[in-house]
């Protein structure tokens, strides 16, 4: 098997997993679900700071006909979103772990700014020779929204049934507490269409990348002194098989399935942020322009039907 098409499929399922939340008892629980809904997505577009934190846990099982591999991918992240200049300051490190007794990649840690439609990044990957140094890129201008967690979340919510599940009290606040639903094809067409058409293009461009994903639940915490979000729960499975790429010449058939568990924590809204480009981002390398996949092109090969 080709270990660089494997590293990348990795990478990609990282990319696309790679993010809801006072009055009397008696006013609160008159509190309808379209209530909360309207008055949480009423609130997300008056933010315009917020920070989160966010850890990733992915489990991969990659099996071919001779044996099977376990690999963790585990990542922990910290943001700030300047929503209203448009900029972004995201760290993140990451391990994995393998059942294997090759060696894998050792931690790594990744810097990035995303300053108007510039992505800004340094990624350590803690080998002597190849130290970190920045690289800037410039990105297409819709690639903005899907930089911006809290707004996939109200995306999700909004094309989403939901359903009021028993309150619950997180860090001494009283929270809703809302189960997610969403319409997958919807949710496909707003959100994961245009993600997954950016992290995979040039891999694999006749995969049907609708088929890949296979479930995806949401849990959401919504105060109930603001309405805004506070945390977010996901759980998604997605399941890439050699079939599904359509590689000439790739006679070596496996499955890789990545059981991705998310959890964010939403706090310091429409707080005063200073997001500050380092003098070395700025004088960064450039790489090209990333290329958008045209998108009537990309829904007739992502949208099927059953």
């Amino acid at each position: 098997m080709k270990m660089e098409l494997i590293a990348g499929l990795i990478a990609v399922l990282v990319i696309a997993s790679v993010m809801m939340f006072s009055g009397c008892v008696e006013e609160e629980k008159k509190m309808s679900v379209a209530d909360i809904k309207a008055d949480v997505l009423a609130n997300a577009e008056e933010t315009d700071t917020y920070k989160f934190d966010m850890a990733v846990t992915m489990k991969m099982l990659l099996s071919n006909e001779t044996n099977s591999t376990e690999m963790t991918t585990l990542s922990n992240g910290r943001g700030v979103l300047d929503v209203a200049d448009k900029k972004m300051k995201l760290n993140m490190n990451t391990s994995m772990e393998s059942s294997e007794t090759t060696e894998v990649p050792g931690p790594m840690e990744m810097e990035v700014y995303l300053i108007n439609n510039t992505m800004y990044t340094k990624m350590d990957l803690g080998i002597p020779e190849l130290p970190p140094q920045w690289t800037k890129m410039e990105m297409p201008e819709e690639s903005w929204a899907s930089q911006n967690q809290l707004e996939q979340q109200m995306e999700l919510l909004d094309i989403s049934e939901v359903e009021l599940l028993a309150d619950e009290e997180l860090n001494g606040v009283d929270c809703y507490v809302l189960k997610i639903v969403p319409d997958m094809e919807k949710f496909w067409n707003s959100t994961m269409a245009a993600i997954m058409a950016r992290s995979t293009q040039g891999l694999a461009p006749g995969m049907d990348l609708q088929k890949i994903l296979k479930s995806m639940s949401t849990t959401e915490w919504i105060a109930k002194d603001t309405m805004y979000p506070m945390k977010t729960q996901m759980a998604v499975r997605l399941v890439v098989s050699s079939e599904d790429l359509a590689i000439p010449d790739m006679d070596e058939k496996f499955t890789m399935t990545a059981d991705e568990r998310v959890e964010m924590l939403f706090y310091d809204y429409n707080q005063p942020v200073l997001i500050e480009l380092p003098e070395a981002a700025e004088a960064a390398a450039g790489l090209p322009v990333m290329p958008m996949l045209n998108q009537s092109a990309f829904n007739q090969t992502a949208i099927t039907t059953e």
